[in-house]
């Protein structure tokens, strides 16, 4: 039944639990978890420390080195130096091997931690906080803004709640929640009545019905993924395995034929003592063993390849697990994550329209350092002064700067953006032109607000500016054609035309094939006899100021990054949660090879045979995918006989990383389940 709650209505979904918007009685919570268990990841099974240690001797050529220092010990048990040396070499790699054995117990621990703390759960009508473990379906929880949410839930009640699903489902923007029912293949990143353990609520808040608890969540089930992935040998592992067989194989044969010719010959001589023969012929034998197996061999592959660690390490690269150090260099495809790992997950606004002209936004990210473009030049101070001397341009810059609910700050070293992720972009841009936001809104504090909502798509607020009452409004472009009626031109007030909105409409529509979120921007003066809380009286005859183009941009240095990869004979592909649109054009504006066709979507993954995979994975772009698609997809390129890096940053490429040849995690903006599931 958990695939299908997001099918069914609010009183469905309660009567399949058989419980209320009232919450379950306690003693129904003690039967069903009794039922259902704790709401907590499962302990892995755990080998014992001996046992882990003593299986890094399970090797062939480990074997031979084991069974030549036996017999260096035997034939001279006086200068046991050889075996010594042999036998430090052995347990040298021996640790190594248990110290990587340790990383999926890690990652494990990682997940615990984020299904850890207390929440507001609603049982025989009345509120408690009680651990989340103690939840069980049929409870009723409150989400609000900030918390994680403590369960998978079918969501019956939402006041703007939106939810931060990034990590788990790779969606660079907020989730705006709803209640309503969806349809039955609707995937998992699309089901917006449902919100899942481990994401955040960014705002708002809601009452959610638990439908699924601990190993029965998404994120138990990739809990499930990580414990299940076998890391494949790496090539350096599989060629040192062929090497011991072979170097067995010629030894034995060698050792077979002198002794054999050796007994041949000693038979024909009369009076041979044969048994004080075959004792001589035996310890010749050993003796090949010892002289064929180079014992040296792991020695000087651990000092190469620490070697190789230590440079890396200089590169701000952090290798866990040694021998990934050769698979970096044998690899033949790389599978990456977009949200976070190809871009910074950090909505920002590229294109500024307003109703005289077109403007690019130089800047990353969050910070608010950078400028406007336009025709090809950045604006210097005096281009700058000209523009906000424009009473329709300093209207836009004043309502980028007021009508939002971000905090715009810097933390060590690093700007962040604390609130939702399109108001962030627009009060970064707000900073571009008009300095500090935080100080600006100071200098104009607010009066009233009109929060956004699914009807109208917009919001308004109400500032004190410069001594008068002003609304500043933003939201989705349609949804200001009724609404608005003035337009700025030569920096007079003149009611806009058709052929204006025409315009607006065109280049919205532009920014939109671009994959970008367009946000429409509007103000106007109030009336001192006008009530700043009547909606109706506030949204109307509004000044349209222009568009912003938001999205999430790649990383500066990954283009160039892809281009070198990519010479090198290196396949790349783009394995994301994100959109069709936005991930075949993140991908085209990196070059990527093959990112102009079709993106394989979930869905169409979802129904495909093992076979059909097979020939779909030579595609570059794949959109909408789940924590085991991304999964399925690296061991369809590993069946194929390719070498594979996974990058990721989020809780969803975890089971990817663990299974891919060799899995790299981002190391600042990256989870802790990724960096732990990681071999780098």
């Amino acid at each position: 039944m958990e695939e299908y709650w997001h099918n069914l209505s609010i009183e469905d979904s309660l009567v399949a639990q058989e419980s209320s918007e009232s919450g379950i009685s306690s003693d129904e919570v003690l039967k069903r978890r009794d039922r259902y268990g704790s709401n907590k990841l499962d302990e892995p099974e755990k080998t014992s420390a001996f046992l882990r240690f003593i299986s890094q001797y399970n090797d062939p050529l480990n074997y031979l080195l084991i069974g030549a220092a036996l017999v260096a010990l035997a034939i001279k048990p006086d200068h046991p130096g050889d075996a010594i040396f042999i036998f430090i070499v052995l347990t040298a790699n021996a640790f190594f091997g248990y110290w990587q054995e340790n990383q999926a117990e890690q990652a494990m621990d990682s997940l615990k931690q984020m299904s850890i703390s207390n929440c507001v759960v609603i049982r025989g009508d009345y509120e408690n906080e009680v651990p989340t473990s103690e939840l069980v379906p049929g409870d009723v929880v409150r989400l609000e803004q900030g918390l994680n949410v403590p369960a998978d839930v079918r969501l019956i009640w939402s006041q703007q709640c939106k939810i931060d699903e990034s990590a788990l489902t790779g969606e660079s923007l907020t989730i705006r929640k709803s209640i309503d029912a969806l349809p039955l293949g609707t995937v998992l990143a699309d089901r917006t009545n449902m919100a899942f353990m481990g994401t955040t609520v960014s705002s708002g808040r809601g009452l959610g019905l638990v439908v699924s608890t601990g190993m029965g969540t998404e994120l138990g089930k990739i809990a499930s993924n990580i414990a299940e992935a076998q890391t494949p040998k790496t090539p350096l592992e599989l060629k040192l395995e062929s090497l011991g067989k072979f170097l067995g194989f010629i030894a034995l044969i060698v050792a077979i034929l002198l002794v054999s010719l050796n007994l041949l010959v000693s038979y024909t001589k009369p009076g041979v003592d044969l048994r004080e023969v075959v004792v001589q012929q035996f310890i010749v034998a050993i003796a090949i063993f010892v002289a064929i197996v180079p014992e040296g061999l792991p020695i000087i592959l651990v000092i190469t390849l620490s070697l190789g660690m230590r440079n890396m390490a200089r590169h701000k690269a952090i290798i866990r697990r040694m021998k990934a150090v050769e698979t970096l260099g044998s690899t033949t495809v790389i599978c990456s994550d977009k949200t976070g790992t190809l871009t910074k997950n950090e909505m920002t606004v590229r294109q500024l329209h307003t109703v005289d002209g077109y403007y690019g936004v130089t800047g990353d990210g969050f910070s608010p350092k950078g400028t406007l473009v336009h025709d090809g030049s950045e604006l210097d101070e005096d281009a700058m002064s000209s523009l906000q001397a424009d009473p329709g341009f300093r209207l836009l810059a004043s309502c980028l700067s007021l009508c939002h609910n971000s905090q715009i700050s810097k933390q060590e070293g690093r700007w962040t953006a604390i609130g939702d992720p399109t108001d962030s972009a627009c009060a970064v841009l707000g900073w571009k032109l008009n300095g500090n936001v935080r100080k600006f809104t100071q200098r104009h504090p607010r009066l009233h607000e009109f929060f956004f909502d699914t009807e109208r798509k917009r919001m308004s607020v109400i500032h004190e500016y410069e001594g008068e009452r002003w609304v500043f409004a933003k939201g989705a472009a349609g949804g200001f054609v009724p609404i608005t009626k003035y337009r700025y031109l030569d920096g007079e007030l003149v009611e806009i035309s058709e052929d204006d909105l025409k315009a607006a409409s065109v280049r919205n529509k532009e920014m939109g094939s671009q994959s970008m979120r367009v946000i429409a921007l509007a103000a106007r003066k109030l009336e001192e006899d006008e009530d700043i809380t009547d909606l109706f009286v506030v949204e109307k005859d509004l000044i349209f100021l222009g568009l912003v183009g938001i999205m999430d941009p790649p990383r500066p240095e990954v283009k160039e990054a892809i281009r070198i990869c990519q010479e090198a004979g290196i396949k790349v592909k783009m394995i994301t949660g994100d959109h069709h649109m936005t991930a075949s054009a993140i991908g085209q504006e990196l070059a990527i090879h093959g990112a102009e066709n079709d993106p394989v979507s979930g869905a169409e993954l979802r129904s495909m045979t093992d076979e059909t995979l097979s020939e779909s994975v030579d595609k570059a772009i794949f959109s909408r995918v789940t924590p085991d698609q991304k999964m399925r997809i690296v061991s369809s390129l590993q069946d194929r006989g390719e070498i594979v890096a996974m990058t990721g940053d989020g809780v969803n490429d975890a089971p990817a990383l663990s299974g891919a040849n060799i899995g790299i995690a981002m190391g600042i903006a990256g989870t802790d389940v990724a960096k732990d599931a990681a071999d780098m």
